[in-house]
């Protein structure tokens, strides 16, 4: 428009079109008219707009206010107990979940124990996936393990007795993909058996070991106290 009014054109805008006219003439030239549909108001625009990428328009996230309430009782949370909170404080001491500027200073045996370390956490997560807390319950754990195994290795022995008594040019992938099924489930129960026995055998010595730690920690800080009290004196 700038350059238009430079060369001494006078613009018009009326009803949406655009007309343009030169001194000394006294007619109007309606630029659309005379030079085709591209140069209506429209199709300038349109023009304009397509050197410039669209802004998409910023979307803020939702914020919602308002209050959640719990259902049921706090009971269901409440701290492990018997097995499971041994296991999960003995774990600690071991740094299996090592707190924030703490280090402790571990007995030989302890030492010795944090190579285990892998063992310990499959034996803390079958205390919590049966909700296992004394050595009743351990007892009862490894009885009813015991007796699935048996119940798995029967399914299996059938299933070889089928497939053996199966004639030969009949397809057999369907009764060896259930006996692989069952042979998987026969070692994660004797896998979960060996654990069982493991932690029966482990409890009275973590006990011990970690009656052991608190006494040697406790000595410590007694040592530390008498320290303190003769810098005073």
């Amino acid at each position: 428009m700038k350059k238009l009014r430079d060369m001494g054109y006078e613009i018009y805008f009326r009803a949406e079109k655009i007309s343009i006219r030169r001194y000394p003439h006294k007619r109007n030239i309606r630029i659309e008219r005379a030079f085709g549909e591209q140069y209506s108001i429209d199709s300038i625009k349109n023009k304009i707009c397509s050197r410039y990428p669209t802004r998409e328009e910023v979307i803020k996230p939702k914020t919602y206010t308002g209050k959640l309430y719990l259902k049921g009782t706090l009971k269901k949370f409440s701290k492990p107990k018997g097995f499971r909170a041994l296991y999960l404080y003995y774990c600690y001491l071991l740094n299996v979940y090592p707190k924030k500027n703490m280090e402790y200073k571990l007995t030989p045996a302890m030492r010795a124990e944090v190579k285990k370390m892998d063992e310990y956490s499959k034996e803390n997560i079958l205390l919590v996936k049966y909700n296992i807390t004394d050595s009743k319950e351990l007892n009862e754990c490894k009885t009813n393990l015991n007796d699935k195994l048996k119940d798995l290795i029967r399914q299996r022995n059938n299933l070889y007795y089928k497939r053996q008594n199966m004639p030969e040019n009949e397809n057999k992938d369907e009764i060896n993909k259930k006996i692989e099924i069952v042979s998987k489930d026969v070692i994660k129960i004797r896998k979960e058996i060996k654990l069982c026995n493991k932690i029966k055998v482990k409890v009275p010595e973590i006990k011990e070991q970690i009656k052991e730690f608190n006494k040697k920690e406790n000595d410590e800080k007694q040592k530390e106290i008498q320290k303190k009290k003769q810098r005073r004196w």
